[in-house]
């Protein structure tokens, strides 16, 4: 789960290229998140919930589609997941 931990860490930091302005630097920084988010979304998230359905390339896609799982604890995790994302987010709406 390193992969998932590097991108929990880092995605506060890299989302605020969205800010624009000089925040636009960290535009790079966001691309290679968005490729080690990928990297985790195929390799640990599919040992441990199975293979993306389609469209679900990184783990914030497939967050959106783990809101509406059978499984309780999925639903739960989504919600938690959703409310960190939100809160990093400088709109406030990931």
């Amino acid at each position: 789960m390193i992969l998932t931990v590097i991108t929990a860490i880092t995605y506060p930091v890299a989302i605020q290229y969205k800010r624009g302005g000089l925040w636009q630097v960290l535009a790079p920084f966001a691309a290679l998140v968005l490729l080690i988010d990928a990297l985790a979304s195929y390799t640990e998230w599919t040992l441990i919930f199975g293979l993306p359905e389609k469209g679900d390339h990184t783990i914030t896609h497939r967050i959106r589609s783990m809101h509406y799982d059978e499984a309780h604890s999925r639903r739960e995790l989504a919600r938690l997941v959703q409310v960190y994302l939100d809160a990093c987010e400088p709109d406030g709406k990931h």
